[in-house]
């Protein structure tokens, strides 16, 4: 599996900071933005970047009135930008069609027991995630990563010399690290997969 760039570049961060990275400070920042991009990917569990992936999964029955075909595969990274081709148990097809994540294929003869209880497979080579990363995911990326380097040893209040300094650590009294906060998991959330068709194999 491909390695997948950052969801934000250290030019951003440091321009959100207004200052300029020392190269060790460069690589500290690098190394914050991988782990936040790993974090926010994570719990939306889609690649959010553009990429191309061949998946196999199970089709599954469709209901003939409402959708007039004989199976569906719902795609699970979204957005779905094009579809490149279709092979089922093996054989290639054109007979489908797309609708938003899910690919309909039009007609196929499902198997008589014992081998009506293998569903056919499906292998679908297609384009999905955004070209440009959008605003909000990017923006949470970098508060994650800057909330290491503002608070690296997570203290959210510390008494120096009778002073009391309190940190930018929301109220919920964890240890965020490259984590997310419940506000920003919210934010994620129309982005989230919550449903979808069983991955078997990616290659």
């Amino acid at each position: 599996m491909a390695v997948l760039p950052p969801l934000a570049t250290v030019a951003d961060l440091a321009t959100l900071l207004g200052r300029t990275f020392t190269p060790g400070q460069e690589l500290q920042a690098q190394a914050l933005l991988d782990q936040a991009s790993s974090v926010v990917r994570s719990y939306v569990r889609q690649d959010i970047t553009r990429a191309t992936t061949t998946d196999t999964f199970t089709m599954r029955r469709a209901d003939a009135v409402l959708h007039r075909c004989a199976g569906v595969v719902t795609l699970p990274q979204r957005p779905v930008v094009d579809i490149d081709t279709v092979l089922i148990d093996g054989t290639a097809t054109q007979d489908w069609w797309q609708d938003g994540n899910d690919l309909l294929l039009r007609s196929w003869t499902w198997d008589r027991p014992p081998a009506a209880h293998r569903p056919p497979q499906v292998t679908v080579t297609y384009t999905h995630g955004f070209d440009e990363v959008p605003g909000d995911i990017k923006a949470i990326v970098l508060q994650a990563a800057n909330r290491v380097i503002v608070n690296p040893s997570g203290i959210r209040s510390e008494t120096v010399g009778g002073e009391s300094v309190t940190y930018l650590i929301p109220a919920v009294g964890e240890y965020l690290g490259v984590l997310l906060s419940r506000t920003e998991q919210r934010v994620l959330d129309r982005y989230r997969r919550t449903a979808g068709s069983v991955n078997l194999r990616s290659r």
